[in-house]
This record gives structure tokens, sequence and C-alpha cells, in this order.
């Protein structure tokens, strides 16, 4: 009898602990099914045979179901045939080879078909005895981050423009394309493309207009590149087109590019056919190219290269290609050194004046034009045409033609206290740099009252390109300079473009007829009708007009015979230092 109560206790205490067990499990069990339910990624188990045999709560929402109704499907009942093979791709690696697997997935979801990007990690779940009974899961929605990592790669990589490469990609193919000939010994080639003129349709048409046409233009180009070449956008109106493998030949590579250029060349010029508003100025293009081939060039090398090759077809006249050869190498490098001692020249005391004298009709010097000369210690006498549009470029002409101009007024001062020099002029050349400085008529006027120089006796001489610079700024600095007494030339006229109703406006005192018109009236009809039109007009506005670069007696006879009055060049004295000039009430012929 005492049994009896005993074992029935021990049953007693034993349901209970078992009830006990079963609660704290299914507590568990909830929490952790909680747990997994709160947390933002899709977690899941899969059996042996890839059915799903546990899915949390995120899993259910990106397949759209219930969790009850995603367990014993497969992905092939969930997803659409790609994802759902890519998906057991990856499953098989865990459940066959027992790997961890590290992976992007996407998932096509929704209506709309919208593709998302998870990282999933998948883990194999093994027996007692090792064997693979299922995997487990974890795969977190990474779309977002990857479209502001794409997003963040586009805006550093590509131009926000075109959508072409820009300069960072670029350089970073050039590289890797540097390398590789090196390696090959095979030839690659780097095209710079630039615009011609395209500046005028952002001043005449907008920066909207300018923008819709460099996308046109980007995609015309992209049409004539090779899927592995690279086209790039540097910014502005330049282009550049990286091609590799093109061979071991130079001559066969450079015949290559050559026709890839002439077809970007081509496909410029459709795109202004092709432009719904079509520009009134033909937009053409000039391209540099240069070859590179076992280890030939680095980047930079190769960039300067197609830059220097560049400068050479806009020289060209533009909608051209050329090559960069060593030639031209050496001329840059010489114009490099050139710059480079002309930034001395002046502390140096390199610079000199020569006068060329300028006459009357009856040869009688009038006054001398000066004429810029730099005496380089070893070049020698360095030719203007050489270092003034150096000086221009790099902005040397300031201090350069200020010099000019205050070495001009000391010599006026001086000859103001000689007997028969007071009523000579000096014309001085101006740039239009120098001009458009905004204290230039401040500093005009400062050197006259300093040298004592008169004013009635400088002559400023501009081009016809100037003045159509900011034509009416232009008007007022001239029409300043005019109230103070300086007198105004029109250098080179013929030469340029300027509007016969403008130059009528301006405080012009004389007209310059080029040499290049001079050098033919006595056998070309179309320079004498130039010519003597030139005259004529110059009477009609009340000015007075000298003829440059008279060389022989024929031609001073002849413009004589049509009305000339003022004449200059070396039939009357080639342009001279102070020293040798000879300066005189008498007729002043050359021998």
């Amino acid at each position: 009898m005492g049994m009896v109560p005993l074992m029935a206790l021990t049953g007693l205490l034993y349901r209970r602990r078992l009830r006990n067990e079963i609660e704290r499990l299914q507590a568990s069990h909830e929490e952790l099914t909680t747990i997994l339910d709160s947390v933002d990624a899709c977690i899941y188990v899969k059996s042996s045979d890839f059915r799903y045999q546990y899915v949390n709560r995120k899993g259910s929402e990106i397949v759209g179901l219930p969790a009850e109704s995603v367990l014993g499907k497969t992905d092939s009942d969930l997803f659409d045939s790609v994802t759902a093979a890519e998906l057991r791709f990856n499953d098989q690696r865990v459940l066959e080879q027992g790997e961890k697997v590290v992976v992007e997935e996407g998932y096509v979801q929704g209506r709309d078909e919208s593709v998302f990007t998870f990282l999933s990690i998948k883990l194999p779940l093994r027996r007692a005895d090792g064997s693979i009974r299922a995997l487990c899961g974890i795969s977190t929605d990474v779309t977002e981050y990857r479209d502001i990592q794409e997003s963040k790669h586009r805006l550093t990589f590509y131009d926000s423009l075109t959508g072409l490469p820009n300069r960072r990609l670029l350089l970073d193919r050039l590289e890797m394309v540097v390398k590789g000939t090196r390696r090959s010994e095979r030839y690659a080639a780097l095209l710079f493309i630039d615009l011609d003129d395209f500046k005028v349709i952002n001043e005449t048409q907008g920066l909207q207009r300018g923008d819709r046409f460099l996308r046109l233009v980007a995609q015309k180009l992209e049409e004539v590149v090779r899927e592995s070449d690279t086209l790039a956008r540097l910014g502005a109106d330049e282009f550049v087109l990286l091609i590799h493998d093109l061979g071991l030949d130079v001559e066969q590579a450079a015949h290559a590019a050559e026709r890839v250029a002439e077809k970007l060349l081509g496909q410029i010029s459709s795109a202004q056919a092709e432009d719904e508003q079509v520009l009134t100025l033909p937009i053409s293009a000039s391209i540099g190219i240069t070859l590179f081939a076992n280890g030939q060039a680095n980047v930079d090398s190769a960039m300067r290269q197609a830059d220097m090759a560049l400068q050479q077809a806009k020289m060209a006249g533009g909608n051209t290609l050329r090559f960069f050869n060593a030639d031209m190498q050496a001329d840059v490098m010489e114009r490099v050194h050139l710059e480079a001692d002309l930034h001395q020249a002046l502390a140096r005391d390199e610079l000199r004046l020569h006068y060329q004298v300028q006459v009357d009709d009856a040869a009688k010097v009038t006054g001398v034009e000066a004429l810029l000369r730099w005496e380089h210690p070893q070049r020698g006498l360095v030719p203007p045409g050489m270092f003034i549009p150096l000086a221009e470029k790099n902005r040397l002409i300031l201090p350069i033609g200020y010099w000019v101009l205050e070495t001009a007024c000391c010599q006026l001062a001086v000859w103001a206290q000689e007997s028969g020099k007071e009523t000579l002029t000096i014309s001085v050349n101006v740039s239009s740099v120098q001009f458009h400085q905004p204290d230039f008529v401040a500093r005009v006027q400062h050197t006259l009252e300093r040298t004592g120089a008169d004013p009635a006796r400088l002559v400023l001489e501009v081009t016809e390109s100037l003045l159509m610079e900011e034509p009416e700024r232009v008007r007022n600095i001239m029409l300043r300079l005019s109230k103070l007494g300086i007198r105004f030339s029109l250098d080179d006229f013929g030469t340029g473009y300027s509007s016969l109703n403008y130059l009528k406006r301006l405080p012009l005192d004389e007209l310059k007829i080029d040499k290049s018109f001079i050098d033919g009236v006595l056998d070309d009809p179309v320079d004498a009708a130039i010519v003597t039109t030139t005259i004529t007009l110059a009477n009609s506005l009340g000015l007075e007009v000298t003829a440059e670069g008279v060389e022989t007696e024929a031609q001073h006879r002849w413009l004589l015979e049509h009305g000339c009055e003022a004449f200059q060049g070396y039939l009357f004295g080639r342009p001279l230092a102070l020293d040798e000039l000879t300066l005189s009430d008498q007729a002043c012929l050359s021998s």
C-alpha cells in the first residue's frame, strides 16, 4: 500500500517537470521566433532537397506569402526562373560541398518586377555524424546601399552631362593600357578631340542649347567607338578617345587611328546636321593623336603629346587631325625654354625698341613706329613673331607693353627739346590684353605726365580684332584717351572683319593698309582694288591713310598716283636702333 502512493507521487512529479520543460521550451521558441521575426533580414532553413523548413517574417514579406504557406516549397515555386536558378546554384555549393557561401543575390519582386540585391550568408547544418541535413541562410537587403554606391561611383568616374567616363576614369584606364603596351608591345592611341568655335553656340544660343549639342555629339561619337575602347569627356567641349590593341606595326596602327579620327570628324559634322536647331556657323573639330607602345610613354607624357598634336591641328585651321612626333616635342620644349627666358628678359635689360620711319608724299620723315626687339644673350635677336605671342599668352605682355609705352614717351620728351624733331610722332602697338586692363587709361595718363611727353605726338596702333572685342567698351576707352590728345591708328586694315558703320563712330585718325595688299598692287587686280577702295574710304571718313610694307619705287609711284600720302617700309628705311636712326627734314629714300 505504501509503494503505490510513492509511485503515483513520482509520476506526478515527472509529469510536472515534463510540463515545465515543455513550457520552457515553448517560451524559448516563442522568444526565439520573436527575435528572428524582429531581425531586418530574411532568415530561413532549407532541407537537403531545397525545400523551406523555416522562414522568418522578413522572408515571408519578401515572397509575399504567410510563413506557413512558404514551408515545403522550393524557390522555383516562389520566384522567376532566373532568380530560382541563381539561388539553387548557391544552395548546391552549401548542401553538396559543405561550403560556407557569402554572395550577392538578386531577387525580382512585385508586379513592376523590381530587382532587389541581397547579401546572403549560407551555412550547412550538420547531424551528429557530420552529414549535412539542411542549410541555414541569412539574406540582408543591400539594394539601397548598392544604389548609393553606384551613384557615388558615377559621380566620381562619369561626366554628369554626357554620361561618358570623366578625366579620373580615363586616367585609370590609360594607366592600365600603358602598362599593357609594355608587356605586349602592341600599339595604343590617345586622341584629343576639341570642337572648333563651340563657344559660339553658348554665346549666341545659351548654355542650355550648348549642353544639348554636347550630349548629341557624345552620342554620335559613341556610335563609332568600340566597346573595348574608352571615350571620355574632359570638360567643356573636350573629348578623349583611348584606343588599345592596334597591332605591332606602327604604320598600321597609325592608319587605323587615322581612320577612327576621320570617322569622329564625320560624326561631329553629322551631329550638327541632325540637330533640330541648325546653326548658321558650321561646327567642326580638331583632333590630336599620339601613338605609344613598348614603354614609349607614361600617362603624363601621353596626355601631353596628344594635347600638343591637338594644338597643331587647331593652328592648321581646325576641322583636321594631326599626329604627335618628335619634332613637335622639340618645338614645344624650345618654346618652354624661350618662355622661361622671356620671364627674365625685362629684368635683364634685354628688350630694345627699334624704330621704322614713316614719311609723307614728299618722302619726308613725319614720325616712326616703335617696334619691340629682344636681344637674347645666346639666341641673338629673337623674331617678334616668336616671342610676342608667348608674352600675350602668359600675360608678360602687360609689363612689357608698359615698358614699351614708357620708353617711347621718354623718347618723345627728348625729341621735343631737339630742333627738327619736336613734331615727330611715335606709333606704339597696343596688345588686346593690355588694352582691356581696367587701369589702362590711368596708366597711359600717368606715363604721359611722368615723362612729359606730348599726347598729340603719341599714336596708339590697334587692330580690327581688338575693336570687335566688347566694341562699346573699346569705344569708351578710345574716347577717354582721345580726350587726352592721343591719336589712334587702325593697323593692318583689311585683314579683319570690322563694320564700317562701327568704324565711323570711333575716334580714329589713321588707317594703315596691310603689307599683304601692297605686295600685289602692281599685278593683282583684287589687291589693287582693295587698296584704292581703302584710300577712298579713308578720305570719306576724314582719316589719313598709310601704306605699310612699301619696298619698291614702282609700288611707291602707284600709291602716289592713287592718292596715298603716307608710307612706311624698307624703301624708306628698315627698323633700326635709336643710335643708328637718321632723322631729318630731308627726303628719306633707302638706297
